[in-house]
């Protein structure tokens, strides 16, 4: 790994990742390509069905809010068992969690970042195409939630957003607009961009939360040192997953590569 992406590793801190100078592996869709590695690996990708304490989950995001809703009320138990069922992402977070933010725990922002390393974790060990597709991804490359176009605080927090990136997709849209070009094959021809000639451009600035998390997975998965997951705050927080009760404790990885 390089020391560049060894000094990646508060999770709080806010970043600079500079395209120009780093090797930027930058996902935004999941449909998104980059060096011939189809970076499925966001939490709203379906394709890596994974456990959490005996309960099958279709993606990491609908495992991610049911913690919030981790309540034991027959109300909160209903919602976490449409979590469970839920195939898409972000079904889960637009249709599910929006709806019933006002029934989400209290103090959710004290335990979440913990426990979405912990469902990360979980979906790496419990779901060997995941694991062997994030280490794909060479460990010289810094791993980027691209959230350029997404609005929002929490936009900056669990990704980036990269304004010079943004300053050439919007004036390549107006362009292809102007020539009549469709919708769908903008957003072709600007993805192909993206991934492509802009692949080395501007600054992706955040906390990045999401990435450093699924490269502090792909370290434990390739070292058999599992990541450092605050199991002492998720203990305390007392989450249950339909009506059952948590226990957490470190789990090592199987080794993949």
């Amino acid at each position: 790994m390089s020391d560049k992406v060894k000094k990646i590793n508060d999770l709080y801190c806010e970043e600079a990742y500079d395209a120009s100078s780093m090797l930027c592996c930058a996902f935004c869709r999941g449909t998104d390509v980059w060096h011939g590695i189809e970076l499925t690996v966001g939490n709203m990708v379906s394709g890596y069905p994974f456990e959490i304490e005996g309960v099958m989950f279709h993606n990491s995001e609908s495992a991610y809010i049911a913690a919030a809703f981790s309540l034991g009320t027959p109300e909160h138990l209903a919602i976490q068992r449409e979590l469970v069922e839920c195939r898409n992402g972000f079904l889960a977070k637009k249709g599910i969690r929006r709806p019933n933010t006002h029934l989400m725990r209290s103090d959710w922002e004290a335990f979440n970042v913990a426990w979405m390393q912990y469902v990360v974790w979980c979906k790496c060990l419990g779901n060997s195409d995941f694991a062997c597709k994030l280490v794909s991804i060479p460990r010289e490359a810094v791993i980027i939630e691209n959230s350029t176009f997404q609005n929002g605080h929490a936009a900056t927090f669990w990704g980036t957003r990269n304004d010079e990136l943004k300053r050439l997709t919007l004036a390549l849209k107006r362009e292809l607009k102007a020539q009549g070009w469709s919708k769908a094959a903008i957003r072709r021809e600007v993805d192909a961009r993206r991934l492509g000639e802009w692949a080395g451009v501007g600054v992706f600035r955040g906390n990045n939360v999401m990435g450093k998390i699924l490269m502090a997975c792909r370290e434990a998965l390739l070292t058999g040192v599992p990541p450092t997951i605050d199991y002492d705050r998720l203990n305390a927080a007392g989450i249950t997953l339909l009506g059952r009760p948590l226990t957490f404790a470190v789990a090592a990885p199987s080794l993949v590569a």
